[in-house]
């Protein structure tokens, strides 16, 4: 993609071009970190490119989906593929444990640069998700939208706790689906496993209920300005 379509790309795109911005500040913040100090918080980086990979899929899927409406049982595989990846975006709020061993004179700068990396992260979850809203919506209904986005919130904290605490990955359900399925298994007997589901899984859906209900404000004002 040349410069000259990447920008015309995201003028036509300006949620992603937000968030963009909002990720390369992040990135900006780490490059100075680096260099102030080590490459100790490079895994952000990776964390941050993995919170895209769901946005950038289902946002495809739904450039498909106005064309032409995918087959339902495709539909169901991409659901699926975007459910298994997004846990990766909430996941960098956890990243904020790592700053427990910053040196004292580092602490803030370190504070706002993973901050940032999570807002980065969040929002990209947010709105992918959204999408999925808009999906579903237009395919079957708004019920049966906020239905799937409830299960998939509570199955996105059941995620989040698999990648924090167990250290699985998305494709962890490929490589070595039998030891996933042992981890899982035994994270549902595990009771801070249900306490941080249940906790990860309703801030997730209040922020979503949020984010939502803003997007739907920006797009009632909007129409009545042009009506």
């Amino acid at each position: 993609m040349t410069l000259e379509k990447l920008v015309r790309y995201l003028q036509n795109n300006q949620k992603v071009a937000l968030l963009a911005f909002v990720s390369g500040a992040a990135m900006v913040l780490l490059a100075l970190r680096i260099g102030l100090r080590d490459w100790h918080f490079i895994f952000l980086a990776w964390n941050l490119f993995l919170a895209w990979v769901p946005l950038v899929f289902i946002k495809w899927v739904w450039e498909q989906e106005v064309k032409r409406q995918v087959p339902f049982g495709l539909l169901m595989i991409y659901l699926v593929i975007w459910l298994l990846f997004f846990p990766n975006a909430p996941y960098i709020i956890t990243d904020l444990k790592h700053l427990r061993g910053v040196p004292e004179n580092m602490i803030w700068f370190d504070a706002i640069m993973i901050f940032t990396f999570s807002v980065a992260g969040f929002l990209t979850g947010l709105y992918s998700i959204r999408i999925v809203h808009r999906i579903i919506t237009q395919r079957w209904n708004e019920r049966l939208a906020w239905a799937t986005i409830l299960i998939a919130m509570f199955m996105s904290g059941f995620g989040v706790f698999l990648g924090r605490y167990g250290r699985w990955n998305s494709w962890d359900i490929v490589t070595q689906p039998g030891a996933l399925a042992r981890g899982i298994f035994a994270s549902l007997r595990d009771p801070l496993a249900i306490r941080h589901t249940f906790t990860f899984s309703f801030v997730l859906m209040l922020l979503y209920f949020a984010f939502h209900i803003f997007a739907e404000l920006k797009q009632n004002e909007r129409t009545h300005k042009y009506s």
